[in-house]
């Protein structure tokens, strides 16, 4: 049995990890622990002070060119998407250390700034038998604005959704 289990990072999605732990006593059963993350942002970072044109610190000056130092980026895009890709990885290999020992599970951490497609595009090559993830809960103007994720995936149908809800929250 082949089980895709989504995480996003938050206590919510880890509260499926009681019930993976309940499959994995089942025999010949293989996890994949998927992580979908935004896209990291890339901004400039100025150090210094502005100056004028003519080098002076730019102490309410008034007229003249302003001259911006040049920006200095901490890491490139590329190196932002590898960096959250590596952590997304350490993560999901920390969650998989909770499961019981002699498990089969392979991670898997993606960028992508529409986590559902990345779940249904994934699930669509993987062929699981289940997709295991949780629920944030969100009713009326939250699912309006943020949209469910879990939802997209089971209209998808692309394989059976196993929802887990956040413990003290209505089922």
């Amino acid at each position: 049995m082949k089980i895709l289990a989504t995480f996003d990072g938050t206590p919510y999605s880890e509260e499926t990890l009681p019930v993976l732990a309940e499959f994995a006593a089942l025999p010949d059963v293989e996890f994949t622990l998927l992580a979908v993350a935004h896209e990291p942002s890339v901004h400039a970072q100025f150090r210094g002070e502005l100056r004028a044109y003519n080098g002076a610190p730019m102490y309410g000056v008034a007229g003249g060119r302003v001259v911006p130092p040049t920006p200095r980026y901490p890491e490139t895009k590329d190196q932002a998407i590898q960096r959250s890709r590596s952590e997304l990885e350490d993560y999901l290999l920390a969650l998989a250390s909770r499961l019981p020992d002699g498990a089969r599970i392979h991670v898997e951490a993606h960028i992508s700034d529409r986590p559902a497609r990345m779940i249904i595009e994934r699930a669509r090559e993987e062929h699981p038998n289940m997709i295991v993830m949780a629920s944030h809960s969100r009713a009326g103007v939250m699912r309006v604005f943020l949209g469910s994720t879990a939802e997209e995936v089971m209209r998808s149908g692309v394989a059976p959704v196993l929802v887990v809800h956040p413990r003290g929250e209505a089922e």
